[in-house]
């Protein structure tokens, strides 16, 4: 959740037309992609699947963003600021997972 939430975000706020959370669609993503689900049609019908459970995680509280916003999304990111991004989380869940075994010896 910390690593979708310092992703920057692209998107004209003082406008008052954003409807879902950046994290959010972040989070929605990389689940449906992490599960499957390459395109985003997919995408949409996994958030539709599970939209119960990422509200109990505070997730997706408008519905489902459209396949329109999953595409001005994707489009929108700043790649390399995401691959930064993709690159400290990765760093930080690698640490997070070899922890328990480096304490354990």
């Amino acid at each position: 959740m910390n690593f979708a939430g310092s992703v920057p975000d692209f998107r004209r706020g003082d406008k008052g037309n954003i409807r879902h959370r950046l994290s959010d669609i972040i989070i929605l993503m990389i689940l449906g992609r992490a599960c499957g689900h390459a395109g985003r049609a997919d995408i949409i019908e996994f958030g539709k699947h599970n939209l119960c459970k990422f509200r109990r995680m505070g997730l997706l509280k408008n519905g489902i963003p459209s396949e329109a916003t999953l595409c001005r999304v994707e489009n929108g990111i700043d790649d390399s600021a995401m691959a930064d991004r993709m690159q400290e989380f990765a760093g930080i869940f690698r640490s997070e997972l070899l922890m328990p075994a480096v304490t354990g010896r």
